[in-house]
């Protein structure tokens, strides 16, 4: 990926962050680039492609975290739960959390829901296989690694809108994650710092 395109996702991912989806124009990129419209235009055509690209961006760069997670799956499964709550706690600074208002570009067109589905896919997938990991070397218990994966990441969302509320998170550790840990932790599960 060329820096300028890298230069214009990240102006786009913090605009959408710091004032949402109907400021994010490529007038606005531009100027925050320090290029012209046409210059963006170069790299997306579409606000569409713009925000399509984005997701794919912010897709890469979420595997590569949950990539970054060394060690048994026991404490990769920890670290992701973890960084979900971190995530999350993060998203009371912004002004429009986005996956908040990625969600609601994808709600107008169909090229979006789709980035956001594979962005969901890869967040699933990887967890599935570091459960899978876990039931094989014996620290999981789970008969359905995919549906334990999909509910992390129900939590995931569910904690960034509790944020964004301003609501506390600890309910939602307390009554969802730590039963849900504690489930299909072998031993005692780690514990959930807020």
């Amino acid at each position: 990926m060329s820096e300028r395109r890298t230069q214009i996702l990240e102006a786009a991912r913090k605009i959408l962050v710091k004032d949402g989806y109907e400021s994010l124009t490529t007038g606005r990129v531009a100027e925050d680039v320090g290029v012209t419209s046409a210059g963006v235009h170069y790299h997306f055509e579409t606000k569409e492609e713009l925000i399509v690209a984005l997701v794919e961006y912010l897709e890469e760069r979420m595997v590569e975290e949950l990539e970054s997670h060394d060690g048994p799956p026991e404490e990769q499964l920890a670290a992701i739960v973890q960084g979900q709550f971190e995530a999350a706690e993060a998203v009371r600074e912004m002004t429009a959390p986005p996956g908040i208002q990625l969600v609601l570009a994808g709600a107008r067109a169909e090229a979006v829901r789709e980035a956001l589905t594979s962005y969901v896919n890869a967040y699933t997938d990887h967890v599935t296989g570091v459960l899978d990991a876990g039931v094989e070397s014996g620290v999981f218990e789970t008969d359905n690694p995919e549906r334990v994966a999909a509910f992390l990441m129900s939590m995931t969302d569910s904690a960034a809108v509790r944020s964004a509320l301003n609501l506390p998170l600890d309910p939602l550790a307390e009554s969802v994650t730590d039963p849900i840990l504690a489930d299909i932790y072998v031993n005692e599960p780690p514990e959930v710092a807020l």
